[in-house]
């Protein structure tokens, strides 16, 4: 067999380390990224931060359709100071980092896993399909990624759900194949855990109760949120990137919080030194590559930042056109809609939508809800009038039926349905049924 030598020309898409930097920095919350801000401050001698515009009380903008105003700098004194809340403990994602750093496996599976790591939601969960949080040049190694992430410590996360992750952990623990098959059983009716009638389980297993028992108690010690053992016992409050309220008039306006950020830019006194050794480049090689490495990534920083404004101003501005009457009347009329519809709208990627609505709060005169509130992966229920009404009203009903209740009967999930088909919103039993167990509502018989 002869040997031999080709070359060939092959197109390959590639995200710089500066591109991926800044898609992770798009998925932070509030608090995330200001401490993000704050650490590389300590390290690099190019970021220069000041402290954000602070006021006594919160200035209202009103709605800018034309975006301008985000050009404009220092003319408006715009939204007032928010108490922080102090973080101390690790982050999941700088937890999933340093794992993923010290993992033989090639530079492109990698970066994914890291992409990945970054949007994940605070209960370690995916938040979104791996089609619409990687870039489309790393989709080829999507499933090489997600097991990296899915191997990681704390077990479980990288999971779809709750009920994804309980089976990844418990393929962890190498049980006997039966011990396993009755434990998925459980997982998949946890209606039967719920109700703690060990009878009922063997019986539907055919095992005893003593067994019936034990796994019970082993199912019980895996984790259903894996993420939110780093989550920040110190955080007790929700700090909104937006606001969408009414104003005294009853006019909406758009309150943003990215104003009491710190104010980042470029250090003027080290740009300037950079550019007196750019004189003699010979003498001064070692100096300048570490100044440019400094420099372009306070750069992309920057950018991020702006680009993070920008982007969730968009958002609102959307969420203010689409969802107008749920701003103005309250949640019973939220429309349904989907991040594809807003991604296509606003001309950004499926990707950058979904990590920019990750970990992101809008606070509106009904309460404070995360971007994802407003957007569900099933279309919306049919009204009589013609209307729609979206996935999360149909559960602030129900939560709402069942709570303002009154007598020692409980209302059934049966009951519920009729009660909306009179209301003109027509729904199944068991959709009320899935829809009380995601709002971890027992059923009538427990309650």
């Amino acid at each position: 067999m002869e040997n031999t030598l080709s070359l060939t020309l092959k197109q390959q898409l590639r995200l710089s380390q500066m591109q991926i930097q800044k898609l992770e920095m798009l998925a932070l919350n509030y608090d995330e990224l200001e401490e993000a801000i704050r650490k590389e401050e300590e390290t690099n001698p190019f970021l220069e931060v000041r402290a954000g515009k602070y006021s006594a009380e919160s200035t209202y903008r009103p709605i800018d359709y034309s975006l301008d105003y985000l050009s404009k700098g220092d003319e408006d004194e715009k939204s007032g100071w928010m108490e922080r809340a102090i973080s101390v403990k690790e982050s999941l994602y700088d937890h999933l980092r340093m794992q993923i750093e010290t993992i033989d496996m090639p530079k492109k599976v990698r970066e994914a896993s890291l992409i990945i790591a970054s949007a994940l939601s605070p209960k370690g969960f995916l938040p979104d399909s791996l089609e619409n949080i990687l870039p489309s040049p790393y989709l080829d190694v999507k499933d090489d990624a997600l097991k990296v992430i899915q191997s990681l410590d704390p077990t479980g996360v990288g999971a779809s759900d709750y009920k994804e992750s309980l089976k990844i952990q418990l393929r962890a623990l190498h049980l006997q194949k039966s011990d396993e098959d009755h434990i998925e059983y459980m997982i998949d009716n946890m209606d039967l855990i719920k109700g703690g009638r060990t009878d009922a389980i063997s019986k539907k297993l055919d095992i005893d109760e003593e067994e019936a028992s034990l796994l019970i108690g082993i199912l019980k010690s895996l984790t259903p949120y894996p993420g939110e053992k780093y989550n920040c016992e110190y955080e007790t409050y929700i700090h909104p990137d937006i606001a969408i309220k009414k104003n005294s008039s009853g006019e909406l306006e758009i309150i943003d919080y990215s104003d009491n950020l710190p104010d980042v830019r470029l250090s003027a006194e080290y740009v300037a030194l950079e550019d007196e050794m750019k004189e003699d480049k010979k003498k001064n090689k070692e100096a300048l590559s570490f100044l440019k490495a400094n420099r372009d990534k306070a750069e992309a920083i920057i950018d991020s930042i702006n680009l993070r404004t920008t982007s969730l101003h968009k958002i609102a501005l959307y969420l203010v056109n689409k969802q107008r009457p749920f701003f103005e009347k309250g949640i019973s009329f939220l429309r349904p809609d989907t991040q594809q519809n807003m991604a296509a709208y606003l001309e950004l990627s499926a990707s950058t939508v979904s990590r920019l609505c990750s970990k992101k709060y809008i606070e509106t005169d009904w309460g404070t809800f995360p971007v994802s509130f407003f957007f569900s992966s099933t279309k919306g229920f049919q009204k009589s009038d013609e209307e729609e009404m979206s996935k999360n009203a149909i559960k602030a009903r129900i939560k709402e039926l069942i709570e303002s209740h009154e007598g020692k009967k409980a209302p059934s999930d049966q009951k519920i349905s009729d009660i909306l088909k009179e209301e003109g919103i027509s729904i199944a039993r068991r959709t009320v049924a899935k829809y009380r167990a995601e709002l971890d509502i027992d059923s009538s018989y427990n309650r």
